[in-house]
């Protein structure tokens, strides 16, 4: 199993890849105001994504991190991966667990398969905790560029 030298700002390239290749991994930061701001734009009123002690009244450590934003980040992993010239195909996840603010999320994946006729790469991708617990599993497929295109 190798892991990828390109980073998320380079375009994954179809003939480099194999089954088993690790993607970067990457981190993000949900801060308070970052997901009051989100709470705004997607006009989600409920208060546990942005007051701490209401948070806390309804049982929950701290603030959450949006599952939507989430599923966003997971996304935004796998296109930035790819590149621009890729096209998304399918994106899943499923929630399993609540994200915090404050907490660092960890993010990683790995080509599942490769078909280097379509340009179809496939993925299995996951936001983890930085201690390791699995936030969101996921699963992508991307088209990338093929030596015809």
């Amino acid at each position: 199993m190798s892991t990828l030298d390109n980073d998320l700002n380079a375009t994954a390239r179809l003939a480099d890849l194999s089954v088993g290749d690790e993607l970067p991994t990457i981190y993000k930061f949900p801060d308070e105001a970052q997901l009051f701001l989100y709470s705004a734009a997607s006009h989600n009123p409920h208060r546990i994504h942005y007051d701490r002690d209401y948070a806390r009244f309804e049982g929950y450590e701290d603030i959450l991190v949006h599952g939507p934003l989430q599923g966003a980040w997971l996304t935004q992993y796998v296109t930035d991966w790819a590149g621009p010239q890729a096209r998304l195909e399918n994106v899943t996840w499923q929630n399993r667990a609540s994200a915090l603010a404050g907490e660092d999320l960890v993010y990683s994946g790995t080509v599942t398969a490769v078909d280097t006729q379509s340009g179809v790469v496939e993925l299995e991708i996951a936001e983890h905790t930085s201690d390791g617990k699995l936030l969101m599993p996921a699963t992508a497929r991307v088209r990338l560029p093929t030596a015809s295109d």
